[in-house]
């Protein structure tokens, strides 16, 4: 075997024991109702709750809501339920460089149960979010209802610890020839990594769940606190054809992560919010 096949089969190993199911997301511009899956509209409140605000009072904008029985079988997220996504609309959509992990210009909610009897048009009253400025181009216009496919993929390369996975079996295989990162194939065969770069789309999408793609780099990479498991990634796309206009910044992307144990424990309290750029 070659060192370019046994490069490839390494690939294909790293694949394969790091599958797990990943809900991809198809959206329409529609309008929506109170408790659909959707980006954007107006988020279902229960009679009892108040919508989120910042410590300056400040109301967060409704980025996404996820109806949970639209992801039957989908492992470790709840079976029903609301699951939803505010961001304040700042110039920073609410992400807090300092403390990312600090729910205070974000939100992360889920209600277990719907009440069925709120009405829209009460939600809609009092629904009123916050712009820094009203020309300002918000991450996307308008609302979108989502659609799932559920599937399964591998690791991203650009998840923070593809590195370690990939190293230790590319070592492992060639010990006299070690290798710090993935990216150090680009040094002894360009072409198999340009080609691998290529036909890797390596995380990119709208999804719930699977692995992230970063315009930049992995934050958990850095100062990693148990953000173990990809929520929600809302990627840029410019479609005319479906009048889809998501962008973040210069074309990036936004991403939610939450501890296993917690999201089995319903627990959303700490979860890391980051979007990146190029």
């Amino acid at each position: 075997m070659s060192k370019r096949e046994a490069i490839l089969e390494i690939l294909k190993e790293v694949e394969k024991e790091t599958s797990k199911k990943v809900a991809y997301v198809d959206l329409k511009r529609q309008k929506t109702n109170l408790t659909d899956s959707k980006l954007g509209g107006i988020p279902y409140l229960p009679k009892d709750k108040e919508l989120p605000v910042d410590k300056e009072g400040r109301q967060l904008k409704l980025l996404a809501q996820i109806n949970l029985q639209d992801l039957q079988g989908m492992e470790d997220l709840p079976s029903e339920g609301l699951l939803q996504f505010f961001v304040l609309a700042d110039e920073c959509y609410g992400l807090d460089f300092d403390n990312s992990a600090s729910q205070d210009t974000f939100r992360v909610i889920y209600y277990e149960e719907i009440d069925k009897s709120v009405k829209e048009e009460k939600v809609s009253k009092i629904y009123n979010p916050y712009y820094e400025d009203e020309d300002e181009w918000f991450v996307f216009e308008g609302e979108f209802k989502m659609e799932f496919k559920i599937t399964e993929e591998g690791m991203s390369f650009e998840d923070f610890r593809y590195d370690d996975i990939f190293v230790e079996k590319y070592n492992r295989k060639f010990p006299d020839e070690p290798i710090n990162a993935f990216f150090d194939i680009d040094e002894f065969d360009s072409d198999l990594y340009d080609k691998i770069s290529r036909e890797n789309d390596s995380g990119e999408g709208i999804k719930i769940g699977g692995y992230p793609f970063f315009t930049q780099e992995d934050p958990r990479g850095y100062d990693y606190n148990g953000h173990d498991t990809l929520l929600l990634q809302i990627d840029t796309i410019d479609d005319d054809d479906e009048d889809i206009h998501i962008m973040w910044g210069d074309s990036g992307v936004g991403n939610f992560f939450v501890n296993a144990e917690d999201l089995k424990n319903r627990d959303f309290s700490n979860v890391l919010y980051n979007w990146d750029c190029y």
